[in-house]
């Protein structure tokens, strides 16, 4: 392991040690020690959901207005320290500079401003009026009705190493601004450029427990927070074999769960398709960021013209 001192954990507004040490983050282009990640214990995870669960009550009862404020700044903070978090991003994840300008950073902000907008949407959409025919139970009559959308209660987050700030931000912006809490879980390979987010969200102002970060090298991390009663929902993006155990696992408690899992990618191309183009684009596509992607197409369909018979 690297000399370098690990970055630490944020758990109940408490900035503190990986119980467990910590553990080489290695840029996959060069295999160069990019930081030291904090190696959390399940305890640690426990806490953290415990910590989340705590400081719901409070949070889930700020005005829509306080929470984009504070998205806002988080956004405002990516893009201050865009210069010092981007080459961050670009070593642990060992993409190229121009995905890192383009698409790692910048579409993390966009996502934390996105969500302080839609912060201050209603939270209350009406239904259309629908008639109902008279039984022998009730009367008939036209019935109206309103959706009501409320927070869950404390919600894990888990992203995948590809894009992980931008993941991320996908996760934290529309549960915090619903009045969510969260625990953030990056993926193993990459999680500096994270914490180093969640240490912005934590300057920016959010309360302590509403946002806390675990990490780990291994999936005990991970599982605690599935397991643990104080976790009401899971959002995990990653691969269909993790996926199904999180849905073992949270399944046990009856969480809710939203998983983006892995598939297979097809690119459908029509007989009336440019085929020079479309074999480029496709190309183009699955080989974009090393193929790892989930809009990487891994098979083609293509539909042709039947070849006129020469015969009778």
């Amino acid at each position: 392991m690297s000399d370098t001192k690990p970055a630490r954990l944020l758990i109940g507004g408490d900035w503190i040690d990986g119980a467990d040490g910590g553990y080489d983050v290695v840029n996959p282009a060069t295999e160069e020690v990019v930081g030291v990640a904090p190696e959390a214990s399940a305890a640690q995870a426990a806490d953290a959901a415990r910590a989340a669960q705590e400081a719901f009550p409070a949070w889930s009862q700020t005005t829509p207005e306080q929470r984009a404020e504070l998205l806002q700044k988080t956004a405002d903070a990516l893009k201050s320290n865009f210069k010092e978090i981007l080459p961050l991003v670009v070593a642990e994840t060992g993409c190229t500079a121009t995905v890192g300008k383009q698409m790692q950073v910048p579409q993390a902000w966009t996502r934390f401003e996105t969500y302080a907008r839609l912060a201050l949407e209603s939270n209350v959409i009406p239904l259309p009026p629908q008639e109902m025919p008279a039984t022998a139970l009730a009367p008939g009559g036209l019935m109206g009705a309103i959706a009501r959308r409320q927070p869950v209660g404390a919600v894990a987050c888990i992203t995948p190493y590809n894009f992980p700030i931008v993941n991320m931000a996908g996760k934290l912006g529309p549960a915090l601004a619903m009045g969510n809490t969260v625990v953030v879980r990056p993926a193993s390979q990459n999680p500096l450029a994270v914490i180093e987010l969640v240490r912005m969200m934590d300057e920016a102002g959010f309360p302590p427990g509403v946002v806390n970060v675990v990490t780990g090298s291994t999936p005990a991390t991970g599982e605690a927070l599935v397991a643990s009663n104080d976790i009401d929902m899971v959002s995990f993006t990653g691969s269909t074999a993790v996926g199904t155990r999180i849905g073992e696992v949270g399944g046990r408690t009856m969480k809710r769960m939203l998983l983006e899992l892995g598939g297979k990618g097809a690119a459908l191309v029509f007989e009336d398709a440019d085929v020079k183009n479309a074999i480029k684009m496709i190309g183009s596509v699955w080989t974009f960021h090393s193929g790892q992607i989930c809009t990487a197409p891994t098979r083609a369909v293509i539909r042709t013209s039947p070849t006129p018979s020469s015969g009778p």
